[in-house]
């Protein structure tokens, strides 16, 4: 098992290494090449920070363990997306402005829509030999779920607006605040470490903390020098070949950032730690719907050099809120704290939906579709809601 860890993690770092050399030697790559060599140094990166994030739990007070392995592992998204806000703000008509929105409701979707259904799926099929045909949430999670709801409510108003502004800013990152709050009054259990998080926690306590640190160091060092070749390469690449760069930077930007943290994920189901795998998505998502959307005015604005709004189109308005909208269906789907086969298709399959509609004004459709099927279940399931209300105080 020891081999095991090692090799594991000489592999992420072994990922890292081609792009280290290139950036360092004075290679030239066309933008393709770029990309493709800085995306798989941030998958690299994304793992060992992942596991950093998972073993620092030891050393972390275990109340606020949780969330704040959620926000470690979002890292890499968050370095795509404020670079492309920083650019927004050094050019404020260029696209990037566009490009920023496209990666922030991207990332926000493909983790409901591919994470979520695909954590559903494997702990059902799993978990086969106790013949359920669902899996349970604990109720412990309906903390994260109130506040997710909150902000997909508050989302839903960037629909009408023109821009995303430092007011927009207080409420999300206030709401996170007040989620952090209670998050460290509520109990929660010794971490149960697999795999390598497991293999780091088995040194002493100070190798293993240098361990992390060491990890977290070397993970951050990679993202700072890929960050903006992947991202301008996804960017020229896609005008290379005819592809729209908004898709590319919406879609494959996040699935690189992403992908460690959905494998995990998976590791953590088929070792049995369903609620540890379902809750790190969720605080996951919660996150991203509030720390990241919230600092994308705080960037922006200092890249400005001023206090500025990064502005809306009506393409970014859709996008907001077909996000907003399937957060909401994803919210209804696990308030009774179960998880079906066929709910839990239904969001991949809703998901998949969008990439077969051609129109702007398909997006406004899809939303209607998800907020009509929001409403029967959150009606259905009043019950939940309601007891979930009256276990939260401030």
């Amino acid at each position: 098992m020891v081999n095991k860890n090692i090799a594991a993690i000489c592999s992420a770092v072994f990922l890292t290494l081609p792009w280290i050399v290139i950036s360092f030697s004075g290679l030239s790559l066309n933008p393709t090449q770029a990309a493709f060599f800085s995306g798989v140094a941030i998958i690299g990166a994304a793992f060992l920070l992942s596991w950093a994030a998972e073993t620092s739990e030891i050393d972390v007070p275990m109340s606020a363990s949780l969330a704040f392995v959620a926000l470690i592992a979002v890292l890499p998204e968050y370095g795509v997306d404020m670079y492309f806000t920083w650019q927004a703000g050094q050019a404020p008509q260029s696209s990037y402005v566009h490009y920023a929105i496209a990666n922030m409701t991207g990332a926000n979707r493909l983790l409901i829509g591919i994470g979520w259904s695909m954590v559903f799926l494997l702990a059902i099929y799993w978990k086969n030999n106790t013949g359920k045909k669902f899996v349970e949430l604990d109720k412990s999670i309906n903390l994260e779920i109130l506040f997710l709801l909150a902000a997909t409510l508050y989302a839903f108003t960037l629909y009408f607006e023109p821009n995303i502004s430092l007011f927009d800013t207080l409420i999300f990152i206030s709401l996170y605040i007040a989620y952090m709050i209670m998050v460290m009054r509520s109990p929660h259990e010794e971490p149960k470490l697999e795999g390598v998080p497991s293999f780091l926690a088995s040194f002493g306590s100070l190798k293993r903390k240098l361990s992390v640190i060491l990890f977290f160091v070397f993970s951050g060092f990679i993202i700072l020098i890929s960050v903006e070749s992947f991202s301008e390469g996804l960017i020229k690449s896609a005008s290379h070949f005819g592809i729209n760069p908004f898709l590319l930077v919406q879609w494959i930007a996040p699935l690189a950032s992403e992908s460690p943290e959905l494998i995990v994920a998976a590791y953590l189901i088929k070792r049995a730690r369903t609620t540890a795998s379902l809750n790190a998505l969720i605080s996951s998502k919660l996150n991203q719907w509030t720390l990241l959307i919230g600092t994308i005015p705080i960037v922006y604005s200092l890249s400005l050099g001023g206090i500025g709004a990064l502005p809306l189109d009506h393409r970014q308005n859709e996008e907001l809120l077909l996000t907003a909208a399937q957060s909401l269906f994803a919210i209804a789907v696990i308030m009774n704290l179960k998880v079906s086969v066929p709910e839990a298709l239904l969001i991949l399959a809703l998901f998949l939906v969008q990439f077969f509609i051609p129109s702007v004004g398909g997006r406004v459709e899809l939303s209607a579709v998800y907020i009509f099927l929001s409403l029967i279940l959150f009606i259905w399931r009043r019950e939940y809601l309601i007891k979930a209300l009256k276990g939260f105080s401030l």
